[in-house]
């Protein structure tokens, strides 16, 4: 199962927007997905069609109690083959309930390694836009991510941030995620925002995406009605350029062990 952490320590880069349309098109390319909705705001729910107002048990619960099953929690949507592990407002109480707890950093992934084996093929997590003890968990039971970086200043400084969060990790626990994709997002034609994607392809030549995103009045719509744009307004270039993102993170799936990435790569061309 990949999990796949959609992270920026600012807000406001379209984070939620591509982690809900990238897991449907990765549904809709026959994917199982649960999307892991680990933001106070809720908003992957609410992007999605699920009310998150007063809903329980919640992301909050499964997180505080193993006797809670994820069966309980998980809701479907309108998008086949994909799920959603709701988040609320009950969610900023997780920090003061775990304090105590000596695996208060590992609760996440304590709990999707307990998910059943063959349930889905990938989890995609909506990581706050903060540096928090969520934030620690996400970092800590992901395995790959997703950084959108809105084409301002201080959107490239929240992707620095998170780099120094996982440089921190790595010295720490000798592991960390690994950066799937870089993600310019909000891109309008101005010498700044030229600037800026510059200076992201010199820094993350390899992990770019060749997608650069758009502001998108039909994003905007489809979320208002709680559905994707895929639904809303296919045939619409933010629909074009958010499949193109999906296709991408799905097209750079690490390679299972024992196969280098020459040969994952040879035998997905």
């Amino acid at each position: 199962m990949r999990r796949i952490a959609f992270i920026n320590e600012k807000g406001g880069t379209c984070k939620t927007t591509l982690c809900v349309h990238v897991a449907a098109r990765l549904a809709a390319r026959g994917l199982r997905v649960l999307v892991a909705d680990l933001d106070t705001q809720g908003h992957a729910g609410k992007s999605l069609g699920v009310d998150v107002r007063g809903l329980a048990p919640t992301v909050h619960e499964w997180l505080l109690d193993d006797a809670v099953p994820l069966e309980q929690v998980v809701r479907p949507t309108a998008v086949a083959g994909l799920d959603l592990l709701p988040a609320n407002k009950d969610l900023a109480g997780f920090p003061v309930a775990v304090a105590p707890a000596a695996d208060r950093a590992e609760r996440l992934d304590r709990r999707l390694a307990s998910v059943a084996g063959g349930r889905y093929d990938a989890v995609l997590i909506d990581a706050p836009p903060s540096l928090s003890l969520v934030t620690d968990n996400v970092l800590r039971a992901a395995r790959e991510l997703v950084i959108p970086v809105a084409l301002t200043y201080l959107a490239l400084d929240g992707c620095a941030e998170i780099v120094q969060s996982l440089e921190r990790l790595r010295a720490e626990r000798g592991a960390a995620p690994a950066i799937a994709l870089v993600v310019p997002t909000l891109y309008r034609k101005t010498q700044l925002a030229d600037e800026i994607l510059a200076k992201l392809r010199e820094r993350f030549p390899a992990e770019l995406s060749r997608t650069v995103l758009g502001w998108s009045v039909k994003v905007d719509e489809a979320q208002s009605h709680g559905r994707t744009v895929f639904e809303h307004a296919p045939r619409s270039s933010g629909a074009a350029a958010l499949a193109a993102i999906g296709d991408e993170v799905l097209a750079r799936a690490p390679a299972p062990a024992g196969v280098t990435a020459a040969a994952a790569r040879a035998a997905g061309s």
